[in-house]
């Protein structure tokens, strides 16, 4: 039986997935989160905050994120999204700005910089009790 016939069809990404959703079929998961993680702490470093949203339609094993940061009007108390840049899941490259503009692309919900840390601890130490939050939506 060739590999070819075995291809498991590609897993359907949630259209308001995070990372944390995905993150037990990540192909390295801690190594995944660890390199957003890095992307998301640069932004922070130069925007002041940061967070990250997957690509949907991209592959749930490596999905491409983007990271964003958030500006508040100091007059209005208006906050708005910017995109800091979209990278690739598989190899952490950053990718050109039209994948940025791409329609349905991003999932709605965002992931902020503090989450992603305490995701990567999870993943580093499955077994050490969890928080009271952990389990709540």
């Amino acid at each position: 039986m060739s590999m070819a016939t075995k291809r498991v069809p590609p897993i359907q990404i949630a259209s308001s997935a995070t990372i944390a959703d995905l993150a037990d079929g990540l192909d390295k998961p801690v190594e995944y989160v660890r390199r957003v993680l890095e992307r998301l702490e640069r932004c922070k470093r130069a925007f002041g905050n940061a967070q990250v949203r997957i690509a949907v339609l991209s592959r749930a094993e490596c999905p491409n994120y983007l990271i964003e940061y958030v500006r508040e009007d100091s007059k209005t108390l208006q906050r708005t999204t910017h995109q800091d840049a979209a990278y690739s899941g598989s190899t952490h490259r950053e990718l050109g700005t039209h994948h940025i503009d791409a329609a349905g692309m991003w999932s709605p919900e965002e992931m902020n910089i503090t989450a992603v840390s305490a995701l990567i601890g999870r993943l580093r130490n499955p077994n050490a009790p969890s928080s009271r939050f952990s389990n709540e939506d």
